[in-house]
């Protein structure tokens, strides 16, 4: 592995793991927030009506899974190009 490929795998578990402590202190601040509203104002929440929902319409657990799903399936498709673009290159050069 080249050093830049090195540095820059570094930088980029670095990021990673920077973004995975903010993720957690945004969750714990979440966490807390929501246990700490009073059982009366929960109770309360509670006697609110809800709005009717549509027949059919996906909830939001099943829209984030599609897409990650698709993202997921763009990177693979696009590293796959990327591959087989350099393997083209390096062939023609």
């Amino acid at each position: 592995m080249s050093d830049f490929a090195k540095q820059a795998q570094d930088a980029a578990e670095q990021y990673l793991a920077t973004i995975q402590k903010i993720q957690d202190a945004s969750l714990d601040a979440i966490a807390r927030v929501t246990s700490s509203i009073p059982d009366a104002a929960k109770d309360a929440a509670k006697n609110v009506p809800t709005l009717p929902t549509p027949e059919g319409l996906p909830t939001v657990e099943e829209v984030s899974a599609a897409y990650f799903d698709f993202t997921e399936k763009l990177v693979a498709n696009q590293k796959a190009y990327t591959e087989k673009f350099l393997s083209v290159v390096k062939t023609e050069v």
